[in-house]
């Protein structure tokens, strides 16, 4: 239902008294979340819009991934994805139809997001790097590059994703969030 349908003052007094409230138009209509913030849907549903094909995209592209190299961290990594696409479609859905919600459940998915990423950089940023031994005996016999100076740039190649990805994702999470109205007190 549109929040901002007006209805009369008396038509409301009436099915307030009738619904047993003892709340006047005015402090029912108090109570209520502030209007106001059903402005900013529009612009959280294009944001969610263009983040829907997107993780549409990197889903498949993790499915397809998961199938050439299955392994148990694929698959979470496959089916956190899945998840995190399924409940962005939701919320374009509900910031279209100004569905009250959709702040906190955009807020909850892009931050769940966000940890996933986070979590998953940092595990394999701090942990410990290991080389095939097909590529160290390469590097070691052409003299490429220094092992640990290969360790040193995949750690700041996932410390960089976490910086970039997960903060990306949780300033979208609070991009939905500002969207929330502040009930008056």
């Amino acid at each position: 239902m549109n929040p901002l349908i007006s209805i009369p003052r008396q038509a409301l007094a009436e099915l307030l008294q009738a619904a047993g409230s003892p709340l006047t138009p005015e402090q029912y209509v108090a109570s209520l979340p502030e209007t106001g913030a059903y402005k900013k849907y529009p612009s959280r549903a294009r944001m969610a819009g263009w983040s829907k094909p997107v993780l549409m995209l990197v889903t498949i592209l993790s499915g397809v991934f998961t199938l050439f190299f299955f392994g148990l961290e694929n698959v979470i990594v496959f089916i956190g994805l899945a998840v995190v696409t399924f409940f962005e479609y939701r919320v374009h859905r509900y910031f279209r139809e100004l569905n009250p919600t959709a702040p906190s459940l955009g807020f909850r998915n892009q931050s769940a997001f966000a940890a996933g990423i986070l979590v998953y950089c940092l595990y394999h940023g701090f942990s410990t790097f290991q080389i095939p031994s097909q590529a160290q005996t390469l590097v070691e016999d052409n003299n490429l590059i220094d092992p640990a100076m290969l360790t040193s740039f995949a750690r700041l190649f996932y410390l960089f994703i976490a910086v970039t990805a997960g903060g990306s994702q949780f300033w979208l999470a609070w991009y939905y969030r500002s969207a929330q109205g502040r009930p008056d007190s």
